[in-house]
């Protein structure tokens, strides 16, 4: 099977830490997110021919990816423009003549601990056209709703006002190309956006069969940057934990990931802290946070922040910098 990576979205709710780099190369436990994906593509579903939907910021994903051989895969590339940024329906629909058979696609800023080869297993077993991996949430408005009867959905809607369910659609897809079909009788939402809910209503109502897989294990939607804080606190949890820059007169309490070139003195870091490469940490404290890279932490107390690249944090003696408070201690003058 071919998989195929949406990642060309702008990041707007992590400004400004996505300013000078797409999200999908913000850093989780000393890897990019999208690192990761793809990880979990190559080692869970042995998927190792991915196409990826790029756009904004382009340049730096295919900078850091190539052609994939670094991570033992064929990675190719399709560009979505802003004229076409419309929808998820239309960014998948760019990777139409490369695809000649089922083939999974994978929102490029979700990261899941679920086995989805399930997804996959109940999708060929069961002959499907679309299956879709879904979750419960409690507030299904924000989402696309799915109603189901069994594992067959019979119904779906795209952030509704009166959710018909509780359960909502992730950002992982099976799909028969057939699904281009019926993106292609796609109208625009009120949204102004061509919805792959839609799309797969479309499959519904035409009598297709679209399963539906609830798996046990966490997905996050990195989308906001308490997402990035939870994130790497999974990774960390559940992963290694390294400290590769230089320690001295200091306390690391695991798990911490602490990238190359780091200068960390007279300091207490951890739990739960990844750390970029070039930072200095001096006569501080750093918890539950994400310290972007070549950042200067100096006599200050930090909790449960996002740190901003080539910011200057000094002389804070409270722990009053949340993640409300990022904009006014970040500075990304690349």
């Amino acid at each position: 099977m071919k998989g195929v990576v949406l990642a060309a979205g702008h990041g707007n709710r992590l400004l400004p830490f996505t300013s000078f780099r797409p999200k999908h190369l913000l850093p989780v436990a000393g890897k990019p997110i999208l690192h990761h994906s793809l990880e979990y593509l190559r080692d869970i579903l042995d998927i190792e021919e991915v196409i990826i939907v790029v756009g904004h910021q382009r340049k730096y994903i295919m900078d850091y990816f190539r052609n994939g051989q670094d991570l033992g895969m064929n990675i190719s590339y399709v560009i979505q423009h802003t004229s076409q940024a419309h929808g998820l329906a239309a960014a998948v629909n760019l990777a139409q003549s490369q695809i000649s058979s089922d083939f999974v696609m994978l929102l490029g800023d979700n990261l899941f601990s679920a086995d989805l080869s399930k997804c996959i297993d109940l999708h060929f077993s069961s002959n499907a056209s679309a299956t879709i991996h879904i979750e419960e949430n409690e507030n299904p408005q924000r989402y696309g709703v799915v109603e189901v009867d069994g594992d067959r959905v019979i119904s779906l809607e795209e952030k509704p006002q009166k959710p018909k369910s509780n359960l909502v659609i992730t950002g992982f897809y099976v799909f028969a190309p057939v699904i281009f079909r019926m993106i292609a009788g796609l109208t625009p939402s009120v949204r102004g956006e061509y919805e792959i809910t839609d799309a797969i209503q479309n499959l519904v109502t035409n009598d297709y069969l679209v399963k539906a897989a609830k798996i046990d294990g966490w997905r996050i939607d990195i989308g906001y940057p308490e997402d990035l804080l939870s994130i790497n606190r999974k990774y960390l949890n559940d992963d290694t934990h390294q400290v590769l820059g230089e320690v001295t007169n200091s306390t690391i309490i695991p798990p911490v990931y602490i990238s190359k070139n780091c200068k960390i003195n007279s300091s207490t870091v951890g739990p739960y802290v990844m750390i970029e490469k070039g930072v200095t940490i001096e006569s501080s404290e750093v918890r539950d946070s994400v310290i972007l890279e070549h950042s200067t932490i100096d006599h200050t107390h930090i909790t449960n922040s996002v740190i901003g690249s080539k910011s200057r944090v000094i002389g804070i003696k409270s722990s009053s910098l949340k993640v409300g408070d990022y904009s006014i201690i970040t500075n990304e003058d690349y």
